[in-house]
C-alpha cells in the first residue's frame, strides 16, 4: 500500500495535479475540498464561524476515510493544504499504522499565488461556498462578489503553517508558482524512485 500526499499552499495546483498523477497511479483521490462542497450544499452555513465548523468536519471526514482505505490496504492520493494542527494528526495516524507517505510538496511565490487565488475565486471557477465568507447558498437575485486582502491570505494560509512542510517520510518539493511549467512525467518519475524507497529529500 503507498499514500503520495500532495500538499503545499492554495492556487498552486494541487487538484489539477493529483488528476495528472492519477493516470500513473490509478488510486482514489481523497480531496478535503470536494468534501467541504458537499457539506456546504447539504448544511450551508449562516456566519463565518458556521463555515469553519464545516471546514473542520470535512478534515474530520478526511482522516476517518484514509485510515478506512488504510485498514483495507489502500493506496490512495491525498489532496489538502494541512495546517499545523492537522499536519499533526497526520503524523499520529502515519506512525499508527507504520506508514511513510511520500509527500509531493507545492509552493511558490506567495504574492503570485495570492493573486491566483483571488482571481480564481472572483471569476467563480470553484465552488461558491469557498468565496461566500458568511453565508451560503446565496440569497435569490444575490450578486456574488469576492475580495481578500493580501494580509487575509497570509493569515488564513501561511500563519497557519500550510506552507511548511512539517511531517517525516521522503518529500519532493515543486515550484508551482507556474502551475504550467511542472514536468509531470519527470515528477512520477521522482515518485516511482520515492515510494521505492529513494532518498528522503528529491
Amino acid at each position: 500500500m503507498d499514500i503520495i500526499i500532495l500538499a503545499g499552499l492554495p492556487a498552486t495546483g494541487k487538484s489539477t495535479l493529483a488528476k495528472k498523477l492519477q493516470k500513473s497511479f490509478p488510486w482514489p483521490i481523497l480531496e478535503k475540498d470536494r468534501i467541504k462542497e458537499g457539506l456546504f450544499d447539504t448544511i450551508g452555513f449562516t456566519c463565518y464561524d458556521e463555515k469553519r465548523r464545516l471546514d473542520a468536519a470535512a478534515t474530520e471526514v478526511l482522516f476517518r476515510v484514509m485510515e478506512s482505505l488504510i485498514k483495507a490496504g489502500c493506496s490512495m492520493i491525498i489532496d489538502n493544504n494541512f495546517a499545523k494542527e492537522q499536519a499533526l494528526e497526520l503524523e499520529a495516524l502515519m506512525k499508527k499504522y507504520s506508514l511513510t507517505p511520500v509527500t509531493v510538496f507545492l509552493s511558490g511565490d506567495p504574492k503570485v499565488l495570492y493573486e491566483r487565488y483571488v482571481a480564481r475565486d472572483s471569476a467563480q471557477r470553484r465552488h461558491l461556498g469557498h468565496a461566500m465568507q458568511d453565508h451560503y447558498p446565496p440569497h435569490p437575485g444575490e450578486e456574488i462578489s469576492f475580495s481578500m486582502s493580501y494580509e487575509g491570505f497570509s493569515w488564513r494560509f501561511l500563519e497557519r503553517g500550510m506552507d511548511e512542510l512539517s511531517w517525516s517520510g521522503p518529500s519532493i518539493r515543486v515550484d508551482a508558482t507556474y502551475p504550467g511549467s511542472i514536468d509531470v512525467q519527470q515528477l512520477t518519475l521522482k515518485i516511482r524512485e520515492a515510494l521505492d524507497g529513494g532518498r528522503e529529500d528529491i
